[in-house]
């Protein structure tokens, strides 16, 4: 919420070292606790952070953060949260980060990127979005005055990645002490209360113990709030559990100190491994729960059994479920029937101080060490009754799936169950709705872009249910995980576990079996990624006719199919046919899903790569030029099909000859595929791959090697020297290097480039005709002319029956050897072939083209090659 959202901004007893003039808070976290009205002490601990924080000049860059540690209960939130409101004036923005979950870190950081209003956030895309946020803070931009506050640290090393340095400040807290050898800063330990701040407490809090009175009354008092804080131990979070007790019950201050002393002497002798926090925690609480309504008490036994998270009372509430749900007690029965009574038990837990409620976003929480305490004791003292309330948990958290989680719309109810899927146990169990759930779950975060949300989720649930290989859920996980390997570019593991997957699914399930036939599309993926081309066409047309049987034709997995095959036909050369398919598919979706639905898009963009490839390249820009400006339209933040839409314009505009402006724009667009991606990624190689031809073509020769050099290496590393890609872009370089004069290398690498295409290719493959019309551009550069026109000749043939006589790589070839006919004395012949190819060219590209102009001047053309699907 922003900094209107009403709130206590507060002063307090400490000074402000440094002091900074007031500032309007923008941005105020919806996640900060409420001020506590009844913040007592502290002042030490609270003048050493503002001290340590203001320590700095105002725009000290890599101020280390400030962490406060110390056991559980003792106040470590609390402090943070009276530094925040306290200290409000001083910040722009102000944001609290729930940090026992790596996850939650993510999802936070890029909730504040939102709240910023970052334009270029990646819908979805974690991985990205949280370091754009962090540059931002760190830049300052748009503000340069924060306060990011990491609160419960449960991993120091992996916070690392997450904290911002600049100009704001960074508070973290956490049980954990290993501060100074992780984030560089020795932090502050937060301990038990000191006995007067106790006793302070306890007389602000309590009527009995008020101050006001004279002589032996107010003595008496005095001495019942030490007497009091003693058996409390000084802890915080038990004082206030037992002020909000005496508050509310009215009871004598000296009968609750008995029956304290007498139930901490049962836990204690019953669970004597309990720390003094814990026993001191169940002490106050079975205390205050003889003062509990049955329905109160049930909800508190039940919320100990989520995840330390905010529980959405729509997670709680589900009256439909009830009657599945077995050994219910009667109260508990009744809260999660009826939203009526869950408000009427979960007001009164708060009365006590055992929950917090959120009704700004309907959710409550348990303190963590409250909520431990609370488990513990009754898996150890009931444990019939801790397995019915872990599966209740289960079964309230698996009937939240939507089953829908392609739309979009149905983000919000799965957030509500994420975070408690791995805290609560939910992997190991083995309710097949939950477990619905969790599939759903892996495919929704991978669909968002939140790949490495995604695999982690995935590959701890697979783990989980390993010892059920044949199982339908543990398979149909596999295939998910699967797609998340190859999306994060881990495409050798991804088609190891299709394979493995696709075969038990064979053998238990079938081949018309419906995660069969999502597997095995899956498979004919992996094939292509990995360069088997030829086997991937024929997979995925053998597995069309059961698509349609059992997914019907217009079915949206048919229609991915169906571009997939299109998808294999552009790689195998077969432009034309992946048109037809292409096409059909634009047609079919568009129908179904819209002209702005990104199934039509993906269609539509496969239109322009396949008229590309066929040498029509008005039409081809035309389309693309369409694609962005609906892309533009969308307004989306950047990710995969933006990237690919706007990488494809480039190439058009390089094609149809603006080379200026294709540079430009690739040039753009390869920083940003760096930035989401990362620069070992495929579909970022792809893109470098056409970029080392934009830097070539302006003359950006130097620049042109660099890249080029680097992208086979790593093309080399990620899909190895052999792909077809790997290949293409050492054709690619091969051009350069003959342009920068290095003839040898030139014609070395185009000969063992073209032994693979063969490997790979017949001899009529469009990329292996590319490579033979650049090597014959090398021979002729050394002198070996004859061979040089040989190898054109056959070329050309080939090119003329495969690509037609007109297509531009045809006339490069016939432009090209007219020279070599010169060359050789053939004067009459390279006349009627220079004429021929010249006003084809007129015809086809227009005079004014670059290639065209070359052509005209008698110099050679040179040609590249487009890089396969990622």
């Amino acid at each position: 919420m922003t900094a209107e959202t009403p709130r206590s901004a507060g002063t307090g007893d400490v000074q402000h070292p440094g002091a900074q003039p007031k500032r309007h808070t923008y941005i105020w976290g919806s996640e900060i606790p409420f001020r506590n009205p009844h913040f007592t002490g502290r002042e030490d601990e609270l003048l050493a952070l503002r001290t340590q924080l203001q320590s700095g000049a105002p725009a000290v860059v890599r101020q280390p953060p400030h962490a406060l540690y110390g056991l559980g209960g003792v106040g470590k939130s609390q402090i943070a949260t009276e530094y925040a409101h306290r200290f409000s004036d001083d910040y722009e923005v102000i944001w609290w980060v729930r940090a026992d979950q790596e996850d939650s870190i993510r999802a936070s950081i890029v909730a504040l990127g939102r709240q910023l209003r970052i334009p270029d956030l990646s819908l979805g895309d974690s991985d990205r979005s949280f370091r754009i946020v962090i540059d931002a803070l760190q830049t300052g931009e748009p503000y340069a005055h924060w306060l990011i506050i990491f609160d419960d640290v449960t991993h120091p090393e992996i916070l690392r990645r997450y904290i911002p340095h600049g100009s704001g400040h960074v508070i973290v807290t956490s049980r954990i002490t290993e501060w100074r050898q992780v984030l560089n800063t020795d932090g502050i330990e937060v301990t038990k209360f000191p006995r007067a701040d106790t006793v302070r407490f306890l007389r602000d809090r309590v009527p009995e113990l008020a101050h006001g009175a004279d002589g032996q009354e107010e003595a008496r008092r005095e001495h019942e709030a030490t007497r009091l804080a003693e058996a409390l131990g000084d802890l915080p979070l038990v004082a206030e559990h037992a002020a909000s007790y005496l508050s509310q019950t009215g009871t004598p201050t000296s009968e609750y100190i008995e029956a304290f002393n007498r139930d901490a002497y049962e836990v204690t002798s019953r669970d004597a491994d309990m720390f003094s926090t814990s026993v001191a925690v169940a002490t106050t609480w079975n205390v205050s729960r003889h003062s509990l309504t049955p329905e109160a008490s049930e909800l508190f036994q039940l919320l100990a059994f989520f995840a330390p998270e905010p529980v959405s009372e729509e997670v709680l509430v589900q009256p439909g479920r009830m009657a599945t749900l077995q050994g219910l007690p009667g109260p508990l029965q009744r809260v999660l029937s009826s939203r009526t009574e869950l408000k009427r038990a979960e007001r009164e837990l708060a009365r006590f101080s055992l929950v917090t409620i959120y009704g700004q976003r309907n959710v409550l929480q348990m303190h963590r060490v409250v909520q431990a305490v609370n488990r513990g004791r009754i898996e150890k003292g009931t444990p019939e009754l801790g397995a019915v309330l872990r599966d209740t948990v289960f079964a309230l958290l698996a009937a939240t799936d939507p089953e829908g989680p392609e739309k979009e719309q149905n983000d919000a109810i799965y957030e509500r169950s994420i975070r408690h899927l791995v805290p609560t146990g939910a992997l190991q169990s083995g309710d097949e709705r939950l477990r619905n759930l969790i599939v759903n779950q892996v495919r929704r975060l991978r669909l968002r872009g939140a790949f490495r949300e995604s695999l982690s989720l995935g590959e701890a649930a697979l783990d989980a249910w390993k010892a059920e290989p044949d199982n339908i859920q543990t398979l149909a996980l596999a295939v998910e995980v699967a797609v998340a390997l190859r999306t994060t570019g881990r495409v050798d593991e991804a088609f190891q576990l299709n394979s493995d997957t696709l075969t038990r699914l064979r053998d238990n399930y079938g081949e018309e079996d419906d995660i069969y036939l999502i597997c095995a599309n899956s498979y004919g993926e992996d094939l292509r990624m990995l360069g088997r081309f030829d086997e991937a066409l024929a997979h995925d047309l053998g597995l069309l006719p059961a698509y349609e049987q059992v997914f019907s034709p217009g079915q949206y997995r048919t229609l991915s199919l169906r571009n997939n095959i299109a998808i294999d036909l552009r790689c195998v050369g077969r432009f034309e046919a992946a048109l037809d398919y292409d096409t059909q598919n634009a047609v079919e979706r568009e129908r179904y899903f819209g002209s702005n639905d990104w199934q039509t898009i993906s269609s539509k963009f496969g239109m322009a790569r396949d008229l590309r490839r066929l040498g029509r390249y008005d039409e081809a820009l035309t389309l693309a030029r369409e694609l962005a400006d609906i892309m533009e339209a969308r307004n989306e933040p950047w990710n995969f099909l933006r990237l690919d839409v706007f990488a494809g314009l480039s190439v058009a505009l390089r094609r149809i000859g603006f080379y200026a402006e294709a540079r430009n724009l690739a040039e753009d667009v390869y920083r940003r595929y760096l930035e989401f991606a990362g620069e070992d990624h495929r579909a970022t190689l792809v893109m470098a791959t056409n970029l080392v031809c934009d830097r070539r073509v302006v003359d950006d020769l130097a620049g042109a090697q660099d890249l080029g050099e680097s992208t086979v290496r790593r093309w080399e590393k990620v899909a190895g020297p052999a792909h077809p890609n790997t290949l293409t872009a050492r054709g690619n370089l091969a051009v350069v290097l003959r342009m920068r004069g290095d003839l040898t290398a030139a014609r070395e690498m185009d000969e063992s480039v073209l032994a693979g295409f063969r490997a790979h290719f017949p001899y009529d493959h469009p990329s292996t005709l590319v490579v033979m019309t650049n090597l014959a551009s090398d021979l002729a550069a050394v002198g070996e002319v004859q061979q040089a026109r040989e190898l054109g000749e056959k070329a050309l043939e080939s090119s003329r029956n495969s690509r037609g006589p007109s297509h531009p790589a045809t006339l490069a070839l016939a432009a090209n050897l007219s020279l070599d006919l010169r060359a050789t004395g053939d004067l009459e012949a390279a006349g009627v072939q220079a004429e021929r190819a010249l006003e084809a060219y007129d015809e086809r590209l227009s005079a004014e083209h670059p290639q065209a102009r070359r052509a005209h001047q008698q110099g050679r053309v040179n040609v590249d090659i487009e890089p396969m699907s990622p």
